[in-house]
């Protein structure tokens, strides 16, 4: 990170941000007035797929993508690009801007217009071409495409740089051209409505990236997607706050709204209060999905060998340089989240800003309400031509079918119960709702049930309730790894009481246990033991 920025992610002191489209506002039609959701829109008719032929297996991924979404061949196009992670301004302006737009002219997909637009200088207006109508929203970057278009500008001041991931200055490939230095107001930003009901920008682009440490990631990105979206998106989510504050409290308000939301849509939450990341083994089962922040590259429970993201996993933590070298396996984090097996994970080329990154709260909520990953992940991005970038199939709706509309089977079956239940005792005050799992999980003998019921008591802050319910789930459950869960869970709450001694004696137990000292969680259990006095 250069010194001369305020700090990573800017410190977060970029709200009042000054952009170089901020004042260009008659660049965009007036928003349409917020409305729900439609239940289903298809956007694979206007999708377009991209891929280097020069690269191995982009091609071949392509056309795998595009015959498992529907996406007609002709709409499956290959641009020779380097074959490096970046490419200079003037690369991307000629085989990918230019060729792009050439071909969206060409093949009818775009109809082009010309619009007034004000010079913030001089206040003047002169004439600039725009896209007038559209027939292409998405685009699918494959794996073998460059992510990031490198500085140009050298020591540009704060908020100035001239780099950008290629997907973010591709979503304005039919928006009159403006200065490339800083980032560009982002129109559909916070809109209410799904992507094809939004005419106000009919140029802008939605710009996913099927992308990662190696082809099978990709392929495997593909495939559950589409099984999610089949069989529902059931598990945990999991938020990892980092207790920041000052600057930086924005993203732990972001990390707190996105669990009050997940509490609300009947999804069980795990919160980690600690500051450092989630320890090495700490168990995390069924994980759909994950928010944290702020550690450079990927490390504790998420880069733990015995974890795995549930099939469809969504997955995003929050750091400057998140995405930036999103083919390695064992850099940064995107690459490692999709290695753990998520099927989406977000991240940041270069330095975002805090405050003009993906806000967290917003995504998942647009996910939930049944917008396509691309929707969501660009409706919570402020600004484009900048750093974001979104790792996952851009038509993927893990609520496609809205929450719940599934039961499934094993433990998939006890997020569903959990789910209905939830939705059948709404409001803030949570006791009938408590009850009426646990006295589900009683009658059915689904100690699950009770720990998934103890997330929701700690998550609101009643340790004392939580931890009762576990003791009622390690009565009950059988398996070794559920049990070593359950007192290592045990454990964390008793230290957050300030009870050490109940916490030592808790992971003691799980220790002498012949049958759960072995398990992975166990290593974790033996850390923090060694640490309490």
């Amino acid at each position: 990170m250069a010194t001369s920025r305020p700090s990573s992610l800017g410190l977060g002191c970029f709200r009042q941000t000054i952009v170089h489209g901020l004042a260009l506002l008659t660049l965009f039609a007036s928003p349409l007035r917020a409305q729900e959701p439609p239940p289903a829109l298809d956007l694979s008719g206007e999708t377009v797929v991209i891929y280097n032929p020069d690269f191995a297996q982009s091609q071949e991924l392509a056309e795998y993508y595009a015959q498992k979404r529907g996406i007609p061949a002709d709409r499956v196009i290959g641009l020779d690009c380097p074959m490096t992670d970046s490419m200079t301004r003037q690369e991307y302006n000629e085989l990918l801007r230019k060729p792009l737009f050439e071909a969206f002219v060409r093949r009818g997909w775009w109809r082009l217009g010309q619009q007034e637009l004000k010079d913030p200088v001089t206040g003047k207006s002169m004439p600039a071409m725009t896209v007038a109508e559209s027939a292409v929203r998405v685009v699918v970057l494959m794996r073998g495409i460059p992510f990031q278009i490198q500085r140009d500008a050298q020591n540009p001041k704060n908020t100035q740089e001239d780099e950008a991931s290629v997907d973010s200055e591709l979503a304005l490939l039919g928006l009159p051209r403006q200065p490339i230095a800083g980032a560009l107001r982002n129109p559909y930003f916070k809109q209410d409505m799904r992507f094809q009901m939004f005419q106000g920008t009919p140029g802008l682009l939605l710009v996913g990236r099927l992308d990662g440490p190696d082809a099978d990631t990709v392929k495997r990105m593909i495939d559950d997607a589409l099984s999610a979206e089949e069989h529902g998106l059931r598990g945990r989510a999991v938020i990892d706050l980092a207790q920041k504050t000052g600057a930086y409290q924005e993203g732990e308000d972001w990390l707190n709204r996105s669990a009050i939301l997940f509490r609300q849509k009947g999804i069980p939450v795990y919160v980690d209060k600690a500051e450092a990341v989630l320890p090495d083994h700490w168990p995390l089962p069924d994980t759909a999905f994950y928010f944290g922040w702020y550690t450079t590259h990927a490390s504790g429970a998420i880069a733990s060998p015995s974890f795995k993201f549930q099939t469809g996993a969504i997955a995003c933590h929050l750091h400057s340089f998140s995405g930036a070298a999103l083919r390695a396996p064992d850099r940064h984090w995107v690459g490692p989240l999709l290695r753990q097996g998520a099927a989406a994970a977000l991240g940041n080329v270069f330095e975002p800003y805090l405050s003009l990154t993906v806000h967290f709260d917003v995504l998942n909520q647009r996910l939930l309400e049944g917008y396509t990953l691309a929707e969501a992940a660009w409706n919570a991005t402020p600004v484009l031509s900048w750093m974001n970038v979104v790792c996952g199939d851009p038509l993927y709706r893990p609520y496609a079918r809205g929450a719940g509309s599934s039961m499934g089977d094993g433990r998939d079956r006890d997020y569903a119960l959990y789910q209905g239940t939830s939705t059948r005792h709404p409001g803030e005050d949570s006791r009938e709702l408590k009850q009426a799992l646990t006295t589900l999980a009683e009658t059915r003998s689904k100690p699950h049930l009770l720990e998934l019921t103890s997330l929701l008591s700690a998550s609101e802050g009643k340790n004392n309730e939580a931890i009762d319910l576990l003791e009622h789930a390690l009565s009950l459950y059988v398996i070794a790894s559920d049990k070593a869960r359950a007192h290592l869970y045990q454990a964390r709450l008793y230290l957050d009481e300030n009870r050490p001694a109940e916490a030592k004696a808790t992971l003691q137990k799980m220790l002498d246990d012949p049958n759960q000292k072995d398990v992975p969680a166990s290593q974790a259990a033996r850390l923090i033991h060694s640490q309490i006095p």
